[in-house]
């Protein structure tokens, strides 16, 4: 995979990642119901609105948003100026990594604590994910 359409998949996911993230902030400070709040196994609701949903009274979701909104601009500034592609390569593996270990984390609050998973949540890791892979091979390929 070359790098332009390496960071072109890094940059379609961090959209999707932005888009769910942001429904996710709504969701958490909303009154309504969330689409995928299926059954107490299978509830954004619950999981978005629990004690664990928050870091410093900040949601998780919050700081989520940011950081594809910090990788999405990054992305397109690699896309426009091969000087800085190997750094913001970088930049993205390490951030992934970091979310990666977050994420699991969270999985088992949901797994062992909570006994429910997000749908939108599990979204977001597999996001993370492909990120991570897509990061990882760049980085690899200098």
């Amino acid at each position: 995979m070359d790098q332009k359409r390496g960071l072109v998949i890094i940059l379609l996911y961090s959209i999707f990642a932005i888009i769910i993230s942001s429904y996710l902030l709504y969701q958490h400070y909303s009154d309504t119901s969330s689409f995928c709040d299926v059954s107490a196994g299978l509830s954004c609701d619950i999981v978005n609105r629990s004690l664990y949903s928050e870091i410093f009274n900040m949601p998780i979701s919050g700081f989520s948003l940011a950081m594809f909104i910090f990788i999405l601009v990054i992305t397109l500034i690699a896309l426009n100026n091969k000087k800085y592609i190997s750094k913001i390569i970088e930049v993205i593996y390490y951030l992934m990594l970091v979310s990666i270990l977050f994420s699991l984390y969270l999985l088992y609050i949901e797994a062992f604590v909570l006994y429910s998973f997000c749908p939108l949540c599990l979204s977001l890791n597999v996001a993370i994910l492909v990120i991570f892979f897509v990061s990882l091979h760049l980085k690899r390929g200098k």
